[in-house]
């Protein structure tokens, strides 16, 4: 039975019956059809696969390695700069670090602080000091350091130097390492007297000084002096010394040098670290010399 519209027009949908019979898809077409989705298949898990491997396998580049700080123990140092400001030329404040202390010229006078670092951490806290007088200028460089010294918190490696930082992390000392002086052929200036555990600054304004070369010691308080010196591997022993004899210009003049000329004589050991030279007897007396 033929079907039709009703305006005449064949059906659209459905088998044509007046048209050539519709065959079945041939096995061939099926197989290409299911390769081709296997094969889809293979190539997206394949992609995929790539995509997983390059994740694995990529490495965030590591930044650079942190600068461990600086171990102070058994160092000496010259400061650079104050909260940024270069000392004054002569008067620069030295640090020499021991285990537990710090000791070394604020610019002026002598300080001793307590010590203690542990890694990047350091903390200094302020002891007792000398008491002599110098210029405003330097005095004032001088509270400078003092107060920067109460302000450490941190260390840190800076090229050949160091600095120490603040709670901030900002500089307010920066140091340069120091090189032990040489005992022979440095001018050495007295800048402590020590009796026992203290140690008192020179005579105001005045100044002494101490020079050992070819086994001869030779320096200056109110008179010239010289002698024979004998120094090696830390022991010392110097004299008899002579002097000339003009007259001091005050008691505590000539009670300074009389002390400088005893302790020379009976002194039995030196130390040297940095541009500290320390010349020390058994009686727990001795004198402290910076290089100049």
């Amino acid at each position: 039975m033929v079907h039709v519209r009703r305006n005449g027009r064949r059906r659209t949908g459905g088998a044509d019956p007046f048209g050539p019979p519709r065959c079945p898809p041939s096995s061939s077409s099926a197989v290409r059809r299911g390769r081709g989705d296997l094969m889809s298949r293979i190539w997206v898990v394949s992609v995929g696969l790539v995509a997983l491997l390059a994740a694995c396998g990529s490495t965030t580049p590591a930044g650079p390695a942190a600068t461990p700080a600086p171990t102070l123990a058994g160092t000496s140092w010259t400061v650079t700069a104050i909260n940024g400001t270069a000392p004054i030329s002569g008067n620069e404040p030295t640090m020499e670090f021991s285990d537990t202390t710090v000791t070394g010229s604020a610019s002026c006078n002598r300080y001793n602080a307590a010590f203690t670092q542990d890694g990047s951490k350091v903390t200094i806290t302020p002891g007792v000091t000398t008491a002599m007088a110098c210029g405003a200028d330097v005095m004032t460089q001088e509270h400078a350091f003092t107060v920067a010294l109460t302000q450490v918190s941190g260390a840190r490696t800076t090229g050949e130097g160091a600095e120490l930082t603040d709670g901030a992390g900002t500089a307010v000392l920066s140091l340069a390492r120091i090189t032990d002086k040489p005992l022979e052929g440095t001018t050495w200036t007295l800048t402590g007297i020590i009796s026992g555990e203290t140690v008192a600054s020179p005579v105001a304004e005045s100044t002494v000084t101490l020079k050992i070369a070819d086994g001869q010691l030779s320096g200056k308080a109110c008179n010239t002096f010289r002698g024979s010196v004998t120094s090696a591997d830390g022991s010392f022993k110097a004299g008899p010394l002579a002097s000339t004899k003009m007259a001091c210009a005050s008691t505590e003049l000539s009670k300074q040098e009389t002390t400088v000329l005893a302790t020379l004589q009976s002194a039995t050991g030196y130390t040297i670290k940095g541009n500290e030279l320390t010349i020390t007897a058994d009686d727990g007396t001795g004198l402290v010399f910076t290089a100049k």
